[in-house]
């Protein structure tokens, strides 16, 4: 095998493994985007703001202690999305029978 094809499947078994990661981190902000509509309601049904900015702060300085200014974009993006998140949730029907 030549050393330039022996390069082009090592890449290609990165690519691949770089989209697992990719559809592993997708699932993972779903989730995290629905447990942040969950927690809002929550606290909301409990009689508590929806939003904890002293959570949020926390969180910032998570992302960014581990991973620079990045991390602190990355964050604020999360943060957004579960907001929306929360939002979405908030203009869903009840569950319940359906009524024809």
């Amino acid at each position: 095998m030549s050393r330039v094809r022996a390069g082009d499947e090592r890449i290609a078994k990165q690519h691949e493994y770089i989209g697992e990661l990719d559809r592993s981190l997708i699932d993972l902000i779903q989730q995290r985007t629905e447990a942040a509509a969950e927690l809002a309601s929550l606290s909301r049904d409990l009689g508590a703001p929806g939003v904890d900015l002293s959570r949020e702060n926390a969180v910032l300085r998570l992302y960014h202690s581990a991973l620079g200014r990045s991390g602190t974009s990355l964050a604020l993006l999360l943060l957004g999305l579960g907001r929306a998140g929360e939002r979405a949730a908030a203009k869903d029907p009840p569950a319940g029978p359906a009524h024809g």
